[in-house]
This record gives C-alpha cells, structure tokens and sequence, in this order.
C-alpha cells in the first residue's frame, strides 16, 4: 500500500513538474509576446465559442484545427492594426456615430432601458447617444473595432477594380474553344537509337568548356566509422539469445516486446506487426514468418536491422496470396561505449600528430587508411564522400595545401580528420567521371538529330493532306483534343505557348505551320474553331462584371495580406505545448523490402 502511495505520489510530483510556466513564451509576432497563461485564456475563450456553436464537445481533432486557426486570426489582428495604427484608413467620430446608429452594437440592444415592450427601442437608444457624452463615447468604443478593420479591408480592395474591356476580354477568351489533331514527333521516343562510346567522347571534347570548373579543393580524410565492434555483435547477439530463452520458458512474448524492443513502433504494440504478405519484409524475415508454424516462435535472425525473435501468430488465404500475422522482438546491433571512446580517443591522437606532420605521414604512423574526395567548389554546399558541411568547405576555401581541420562529427556519428590536399586554379570533368550523363546527352542529341531529318523530310515530301495518314502509317503519336480552352496543358504535351496560338489563329479545316520546341516537333489541324456568342455576353453582363470585380478585389487584398505577413517576425513555439496533429501515427521500423 504504501510502495502504490508512493508510485502516486512521484506520478503527481512530474506531472505538476511538466505543466509549462504560466510565463512560457508561447510565440511572438514581432514584439508582441503571447505567454502560455494568456494564450490558455484566449484558447479557452475560443473553444467555448466554437463548442457553444456546434453544441456537441470538441474532438482533439477539432482543438488541433480551432487552435490554427486561433494562432492565425491573431497575426491576421496584428497585421491588420498594424495597418489601421500606420494611418491606412482614418476614422472620425461622425462616422462612428452614423455607424453606431446603423448597426446597433449587440450587448446595447439587451439594455432593458432601451426598450419599449420587450423590443429594442432605435428611438431611444439614438436619444441616448445624443444626450449622454459617456453613453455616447462607451458605444463609439464598442462599435470603432468591427468598423475600422471592415473601413480597412474595403479601402484595400477600392484600391484595384475590372473595366467591361478587360472583362469581355477574357470572358471572350474562356469561351472561345478548339477541337484538333495534334502530330507529335518526339525524338525522346525513338528509343532504338542510341550514342556509342566513341560518340559520346566526341560529343563531350566538343563542348569541353561546359565541364569546366574554376577554384577547386580537394581533402585528404580519414574517417573513424560509427560501425559496432566484434565485441558490441557478440553482446547483442547474447542478449538476444538470452530473451529467445526466457521466452521458450514461458515468458509474456507482448510484455517483452514493450519492454525490450528497440523497434519503437512495434514494440509499444506488443511487437505486432499485423497482416503481411510476401515482398513485404526484407527476405530473412519473411522466409522466416512464412516458415515458422502458428504460434511458434522461431530462432533468432539477423538482418541489416539488427536481431530479430519472430513468432508467427496467424495465417489466411487471400486473392493475393498467403498473409501472416507476426510480432517480433528488435535488438539492433550498435556501438557500445567502449567502441565510441576508442573512436574519440584514436581521432584526437590522429588529429594531434597530423597538426605536427601532415595528416597522411600521420595516418601512416598509425596505421590508418588515407582517403581522397573529389575536387569540389565552394558554391557546391556539398563534398562527395562527406556530406554537407558549411564549415569544412569554409575551411577548405580559407586554408592553405596541408592544413589540418577541426575534428570533423557527422550526424551520422562518423569521426573525421581532414586536410586540404589539393587547390586546383581550373578543373575539367574527367570523361569517364560524367560518361552515364554525357552518353545520356550525346543520345538526346543524336536522337533530336534524327527526328529533326525526319520532321524535314515529312513536311517537304507530303501534302497536307497527307500528314495525317502518314504519320498513323509511321506509328507517329496524334493528340486529339476537343474544346480545347486557349492557356489549358494539352494532353501528353503540357503548356507549349507557341503551339496554343497557333492553334487559335489557323483557320478552321486546315494545318498550321510546323512548330519545334526541345527536341518536339508539333503539326496541328484545327478541325474546329467555336467562338463566343456575344448576344450570352449582353445578357450576362453585368453579372459576369461584378463577379470579377469581386474576385480581382479579394485576390487584391489577399496578395496585401501575403506581403504583409512576410514583413512581420513570427515565433510559433505552440508545437512545444499543444498537439497540434490532426492525427496520431505510429512509427514503425521499415521491414519492408
């Protein structure tokens, strides 16, 4: 009894300890500062509106979705007083008053004094407002927010507006439609020709400026790899072996699994992984799973994951094949201490003595293997063989031939030591380093060549009327579109710019001109040309004129919102203090093939 107070008693004591400072800087657009006490009372205001409004409580769903749109409303609050504050629009009273008299303010028309016989009394009421300053003034309060902001957006949206021309313009452009077959030649399918060797060599020497590159370095490294020790995989294995027994002996396969399993996902399952079938795990698992009998559980197996205690717990018959059901124990195979501490100590040892003579005499002296990267540049952001490291290439760029770097740590836990072992003035690209992506050009190439001898040949030897029977006899692509709006993708070809003008001024019947673009070559014929009827135009007018004026005056105002926005300094540490997911995932190691 007493050990279960106690349990409770430190329960109660961390969880008082994990609930956040009434102080705790919630986020901050630019100095105004949200505190978590006064963002849980803005927060609880707008949960109780919006449960008030739907009558049924909150799901965490709706809290994470409210407490977005709670967060954004307020910047949206700041840019938009930030903004009336800048004089954007200017307010006099006799507006307000003249407002206050249209639109009544809410809480005023429950004000039983202004009322005649249970009614809200608009006599009264602008009575009151002119014979009382304080009345007057508490009202001008009330109404000046909702005012203001409405003032704001109105003047920001007046600031833009649609003329019948440009209207007619485009409604005339929307209705206008094409019907048309389309001969795409693309040299990208002539599949059967291809660059040789030799080729794609003479292909590279003549365009050698385009694999030059000025102000390179190379670095020498030696890196300590982040791997596990003999001693580190007989450890596991051990432990390992040691839970396959206990289990044998009747242990709770669930309770180890949630307590030993390093697969997170799994683990807090019981180690259940659920339905699978074959091609879904990597193969010694599913070898395994698939040939262990229900309800067994199999030896323990090794794959790149680490160790893994396989019970088969079910299996069916699918149209796709046989399924199982399995839950497994993870013990992955990592570093211990003892193989981390070597590293360090072995790369400050490195690091020491190659500061003295030189990284590769030192490497040798410990027996260690030196290795080279590729020259790079300093705009590359990135070194081949080591990764991103703003720094490293920094150094490599400020330091002569020979200099030692800072020990280099890897987020993949790798230790390096390097040195720059090369400036190089000016650098051509090897051949044999860029051939897959010189023989791929030098094929485009030869390709665009090809179809382009054909497209001239097709164009010069045939009539138009030709084209099309031709173009089916050579297995040639034809795109059929119909009501085909001008600035639509076209299907299979996407925007071309120059082919949709085309389109719109080749007469009905006919073929226009060739059109080529990036190794594509287009004939079209316009089989149908529909052009707007303007007695619809003078029917909806106006309509049509008010909706755009709308729609360019809204866009206007949200494009003044978006720069706005930009100009302000947000901190959004909500994420810290709330769960603002719609929904809950579990991670789960990747088996999977």
């Amino acid at each position: 009894m007493k050990r279960c107070l106690l349990i409770l008693l430190l329960l109660g004591a961390l969880l008082w300890a994990e609930k956040p400072s009434p102080k705790a800087v919630i986020g901050k657009i630019d100095d105004k500062i949200y505190t978590y006490s006064e963002y849980e009372r803005i927060l609880a205001n707008y949960f109780d509106y919006y449960r008030k409004q739907q009558s049924t409580p909150l799901t965490d769903e709706d809290k994470a979705r409210l407490n977005d749109q709670c967060w954004n409303e307020l910047v949206g609050r700041y840019i938009y007083d930030k903004a009336i504050k800048a004089g954007k629009v200017r307010i006099t009273n006799q507006e307000l008053l003249a407002e206050a008299k249209k639109n009544p303010p809410a809480a005023v028309k429950q004000i039983k004094d202004l009322q005649k016989n249970g009614r809200f009394d608009q006599k009264t009421y602008e009575q009151a407002l002119s014979e009382s300053p304080d009345f007057r003034s508490a009202v001008l309060d009330e109404v000046r927010s909702l005012y203001q902001f409405n003032k704001l957006l109105n003047a920001i949206k007046a600031e833009v507006d649609a003329d019948e021309d440009s209207v007619r313009t485009a409604w005339m452009q929307d209705q206008e439609r094409i019907d048309a077959r389309i001969i795409f030649f693309d040299a990208n399918k002539m599949t059967s020709v291809n660059a040789t060797d030799e080729e794609a060599r003479e292909y590279y020497e003549g365009r050698i400026e385009e694999y030059r590159k000025d102000n390179l370095r190379r670095l020498h490294y030696v890196r300590f790899a982040k791997v596990p020790s003999h001693a580190d995989s007989s450890a596991v294995r051990d432990s390992v072996m040691q839970l396959y027994r206990e289990l044998k002996d009747g242990a709770d396969f669930a309770e180890l699994a949630r307590e030993r399993s390093q697969d997170p996902g799994s683990g807090a399952n019981g180690g259940d992984l659920g339905w699978f079938g074959r091609g879904r795990m990597v193969p010694v698992f599913e070898e395994t799973a698939f040939n262990t009998p229900v309800g067994e559980i199999a030896e323990p197996v090794l794959s790149q994951f680490g160790w893994h205690i396989i019970q088969t717990t079910d299996r069916r018959e699918t149209e796709s094949g046989d399924e199982v059901s399995a839950r497994h124990i993870l013990l992955r195979i990592e570093p211990g201490r003892e193989t981390q501490q070597l590293m360090k100590t072995q790369s400050v040892q490195l690091h020491g003595l190659a500061s003295e003579k030189g990284l590769v005499e030192a490497a040798a002296e410990m027996g260690l293997n030196v290795q080279e990267t590729p020259p790079f540049q300093e705009q590359d952001g990135f070194i081949r063989e080591i990764g991103r490291d703003a720094n490293l290439i920094s150094f490599a760029f400020s330091n002569p031939e020979g200099a030692v770097a800072d020990i280099n740590y890897a987020p993949s836990g790798d230790i390096l030591v390097c040195a720059v072992s090369a400036v190089i003035p000016t650098y051509y690209t090897p051949f044999e380093e860029e051939q897959s992506r010189i023989q791929s050009a030098a094929t485009r190439s030869k390709r665009g060549f090809y179809m382009n001898s054909y497209v001239q040949n097709f164009v010069r030897n045939l009539s138009p009327e030709q084209y099309l029977i031709w173009a089916e006899r050579d297995s040639i692509t034809v795109i059929e579109i119909s009501n085909h709006k001008k600035g639509e993708p076209i299907t299979s070809i996407g925007k071309q710019d120059e082919l949709d003008e085309l389109l719109f001024s080749t007469p009905e019947g006919s073929f226009g001109p060739l059109v080529s673009e990036n190794m594509r070559w287009f004939l079209a014929r316009v089989d149908r040309h529909t052009l707007p009827d303007m007695a619809i135009w003078e029917q909806e007018k106006k309509k049509l004129i008010q909706t755009a004026r709308d729609e360019l005056k809204q866009k206007h105002l949200n494009d003044w919102y978006y720069k706005e926005y930009q100009k302000v300094s947000i901190i959004d540490n909500r994420a810290d203090y709330y769960d603002l997911s719609s929904t809950r995932k579990t991670q789960q190691i990747q088996l999977g093939g």
